[in-house]
Order: structure tokens, then sequence, then C-alpha cells
């Protein structure tokens, strides 16, 4: 899962705090989907199936790729150094992907309950009985698996739309702006039938966020209307059934840019997403999404242990979202103040050096 915010981002930065907020919104319907689901037969609730409803952790994935292509596509837009480009963004993704997969390990290999528990729905048994192996470890850091950490399977696909984007946008740049949507058509028809679709999600977000942004631009009233059925169009579309399909990634793709184009050609729209405590969620979003998998996990166990107080079913899973949500949140907020953020410097960093060297051998270059 892509990264949106930045360590001191410039004004002139592609960053909008209501986007921000809206990546942690998505985020907290991942870890509420994951944290509901631990315990089997939970009775029939109108509390339960509204918020199941509602926590779609597939139309959340879809989301953080079309916002990263329109994230950094803005950004490549300014600068094309691929480079540079590129440091700032293996820094900004693996070290607090090792860092997470690191802790998932500790805690599944410190903290057991063997054989497993009774009661555990089938999915949440198979994820984390029996305990990983240190190869799995290995495969998992190596991205050739996710038996330690389950959400780090998004990091493969984000790294490939990193690597799509620079040409994307070159492409685009190279033409005639009437040309634009020939060559949007002509590519979204190669990569649908071919097998990385997932890099829809991300040329999506480059290309048509902006298009739906200036289409919309000073039209406050059918804004509105395309953010909703933006967010109707992504919640239908989004299944991991079919997670793959040209059909769902180009409506859950569509659906995703329509609604952030609403929010980015209406200052107002959306308002309430710049206030503190989801400007805070959106922040440590990347974070939370890593370690909440392992905390959720430790959470579980204590339910077990507490089946008096908290039995199985419907209080067991209340019991694991609230207390998961609360310590994968407190958690997270330390990994980006101490991993996260000291890797986004360091990546600007290289960045910086980088560049330097770039420029300084154009220079002797043009010189000679």
């Amino acid at each position: 899962m892509p990264p949106l915010t930045r360590v001191n981002a410039s004004p002139a930065s592609p960053f909008d705090p209501r986007l921000e907020s809206l990546r942690g919104l998505a985020c907290l319907t991942v870890c509420v989907f994951h944290a509901t689901h631990v315990f089997t037969n939970n009775p029939q609730s109108v509390f339960f199936d509204t918020l199941l409803l509602a926590a779609n952790p597939a139309a959340a994935v879809m989301f953080f790729f079309v916002l990263s292509g329109y994230v950094l596509g803005a950004s490549l837009e300014r600068d094309l150094a691929i480079a540079p480009y590129l440091a700032r963004r293996l820094f900004r993704l693996i070290p607090p992907f090792a860092a997470a997969v690191l802790f998932a390990f500790a805690c599944e290999r410190l903290w057991r309950l063997d054989p497993a528990p009774a009661g555990l729905t089938p999915g949440f048994e198979h994820l984390f009985w029996p305990q990983p192996t240190w190869n799995d470890l290995w495969d998992n850091l190596l991205l050739g698996s996710n038996r330690v950490n389950g959400p780090t399977w998004t990091l493969f696909p984000e790294l490939l739309g990193s690597m799509m984007l620079p040409f994307a946008v070159a492409a685009h740049g190279r033409i005639e702006p009437r040309w634009r949507w020939a060559l949007f058509a002509a590519v979204t028809v190669l990569l649908a039938s071919g097998p990385y679709r997932t890099l829809l999600w991300f040329y999506f977000g480059c290309f048509l966020v902006k298009e739906f942004a200036a289409l919309l631009a000073g039209r406050r009233q059918l804004a509105t209307v395309a953010f909703i059925a933006g967010l109707v169009g992504l919640e239908i579309a989004g299944s991991y059934d079919e997670f793959y399909t040209a059909g769902i990634v180009l409506v859950s793709a569509t659906a995703a840019a329509l609604m952030m184009g609403a929010v980015v050609s209406s200052r107002d729209m959306l308002q309430w997403a710049t206030t503190a405590p989801l400007r805070f969620l959106g922040r440590i979003s990347f974070s939370l999404y890593l370690v909440h998998w392992p905390i959720f996990y430790l959470c579980a166990l204590v339910a077990v242990d507490l089946g008096s107080i908290a039995p199985t079913q419907v209080w067991g899973n209340l019991f694991v979202m609230v207390t998961s949500l609360v310590a994968a949140i407190a958690i997270a907020a330390l990994a980006y103040r101490f991993i996260e953020a000291p890797s986004i410097r360091a990546g600007a960093f290289a960045a910086r050096l980088l560049a330097g060297m770039w420029r300084s051998r154009a220079a002797v270059h043009g010189a000679g």
C-alpha cells in the first residue's frame, strides 16, 4: 500500500489533507474487517451487519492504489528525474514493510496457543496456525508470500505501479493534449488484456483524477453527486473473489478516480475531513495498515483467555475490534515517528544526492 503523507510537504505538492484523511478511513475499514472475523457464528445483528457492509477491505485497497497513482503521478509531472524518485519510493516503502514483517513474526512466534483454540473462523485459523517458520519470514521479506504479515501482499503491486508511472507520465507529457485520451485508451486496452491489470489502478489515478477534476471544477453539486456515485461504484466493485478480473479493475479504478477528482475539484468538499483526528489517522495510515495484523492476532488470543468475560461470537469479535484498533493506532503512531518518518527523510536525502550527482554529470558532459 503506497504512502500519501510526506514529511514537510511543500505547498506545490499534490498533497491534499482531505485525501490523506480518506486514506486513513479506508485503512480503518481494513482493520475493522479483519478484527471482526476472528470467531465463528456471529448471530444476526443490525450493528454488525451494517459494520461489515461498510468495512469493505477490497474496495479500500483499490482506493489505496488509485490514490498512489494520483499522488505519484502529480509528483513526477513536476520532476521526472527517475533515480531520485525511485530512491524516495524505496525508502518510503521498504523500511516500514521490513520492520512490520519482523514485528509480526516476533508476535506470532512468541505468543502462541497450540493447538488452535476452538471457535475460530477457518480463515483466521488458517492464517495463524501453524506458526510461521523462518523460511516463511524470508519469503515474506522477499515478497514471495505474505504468510507472516497478510496485508503486505499489496507491496508488490505498489512497487510495480511505482516503476510503471514514470513511463506513463513521460509518454503523456511528450504528446499533444488532444491525443492524450487516445493514448489513455490504448494503454488501458493493453493493460486490461495482459497479466498486469493491477497497473490500471495506478494509471487511472495518474490520468483520470485530473481529468475528472477539470470536468467538475466549479460545479459543486455535480461534484458531490460524482463523489457519491464513485463511492457506491467502488463499494459494489470491491471484491476479493474477482479482484484481478478486467471488469472489476476497470470499474473500481474509474469509481475511485471519480471520488478523488470530485474532491480535488472543490476546495469546499469534505471539509470535515480536515479535522485533526482524521489528519492524524491519515498520517499514520501506512504504519497502521502494516502493524494492525499482528496486533489483532494478539488481541484475539487475549479474547480467548478472557472467554468468560468476552465470550466468542459477537462479543468476542467486538472485544477484538475495539482493543486491536486502540492498540494498533498507538503502535502505528510510534512506528510512524521512529521508523516511517526517518525513512522518508533518508529517502529525501538520498534523492538529493542522486539529483546532485546527475546535475554534476550533466554539467561535465555539457562542458565537454
